[in-house]
C-alpha cells in the first residue's frame, strides 16, 4: 500500500532523520557500560573481601579450642603463681628456732667448760640493730635474732674460750654483759648477748620469744687454752659491764 499525501505543499511536514535522535541511541549502551565496569569492579573486589573474610573465620573456628585451652593454661599459670607466693612468703615467715640452737650448739668449742642456765630468743629489727651497731655492737653484720644467755663456767678462761667461738664467727656476734665468781664452788656466772646473723623475715619483726633452759657444766670440766681475752670481753671490762670477783 502507498501512502500519498494530499496536503498543500505549505502544511506538509518535512520528515528527515534527526543527529540527536541517533546521538541518543547510541549514548544509551555507552551510559550502559560506563555504569557496568564499576559494578563489575566493585562486585569483583567484594567477592575477594568475602573470600577473606571466610578464610579468616575458618582459621578463627580452627583456633577456637586452642585459645580456650591456652586461656585456660593462663588461668592455671596464674592461680599457681599466687599459691607459689603465698606458699614463699609463709616460708619467709617463719622462723626456724631449731636451726639456731643447731648452729650455735656446733660453734661452741668441745669441753668448753660452759654450761647454760637460760636462754632467750628474740628478733631484732632493723632499727633495733642499727642502734646497737652505732653503740658499737654486731657491727659489720647482719643481726636479726638475739640470743640472751645466761650460764655457769669452770673458769674465767672458759668464758673466754666461749666468746672467742662465737666472735670468731661470720654467723654470730656478741655482746659481752658481766661474768661474776661464786665465792662457794669457784665458779663463774656470766651473762651475754649472742647475735645471730641471717636474713630479715616478717615473722621476726611480729616478735616472738622462746626460752630453753639447759643444764649447768660439770665443776671438773676440763679447760681449753686459748689467746688473750676476746675483743668483747675487753670492751665489757672497759665500761666496767665486768664484775669478776
Amino acid at each position: 500500500m502507498v501512502e500519498v499525501n494530499l496536503l498543500p505543499a505549505q502544511y506538509r511536514k518535512q520528515s528527515q532523520p534527526s543527529v540527536w535522535k541517533y546521538a541518543t541511541w547510541a549514548l544509551l549502551p555507552i551510559t550502559a557500560v560506563a555504569l557496568l565496569i564499576p559494578w563489575l569492579m566493585t562486585s569483583t573486589k567484594t567477592s575477594d573481601l568475602q573470600r577473606q573474610i571466610d578464610a579468616v573465620q575458618g582459621d578463627i573456628d580452627t583456633l577456637t579450642p586452642q585459645k580456650h585451652e591456652y586461656d585456660g593454661l593462663v588461668t592455671h599459670q596464674q592461680d599457681l603463681n599466687q599459691v607459689t607466693t603465698i606458699a614463699k612468703t609463709l616460708s619467709d615467715q617463719k622462723t626456724y628456732w631449731s636451726n639456731d640452737l643447731a648452729a650455735f650448739s656446733a660453734q661452741m668449742p668441745a669441753n668448753s667448760g660452759i654450761g647454760l642456765t637460760k636462754m632467750d630468743i628474740t628478733p631484732v629489727n632493723a632499727d633495733a640493730l642499727a642502734g646497737d651497731q652505732k653503740n658499737g655492737l654486731y657491727v659489720g653484720k647482719n643481726v636479726r635474732r638475739q640470743m640472751s644467755l645466761e650460764g655457769n663456767a669452770t673458769s674465767e678462761q672458759a668464758v673466754i674460750n666461749f666468746l672467742n667461738a662465737l666472735e670468731n664467727s661470720s654467723n654470730f656476734g656478741v655482746s659481752f654483759r658481766g661474768m661474776e665468781r661464786q665465792a662457794k664452788d669457784k665458779t663463774y656466772t656470766f651473762k651475754a648477748d649472742v647475735g645471730i646473723v641471717g636474713a630479715p623475715s616478717t615473722a621476726e619483726q611480729a616478735g616472738t620469744t622462746g626460752s630453753v633452759p639447759t643444764a649447768p657444766a660439770a665443776a671438773d670440766a676440763p679447760q681449753t687454752s686459748a689467746p688473750a681475752i676476746s675483743p668483747a670481753a675487753r670492751s665489757a671490762e672497759a665500761s666496767g659491764g665486768s664484775n669478776v670477783k
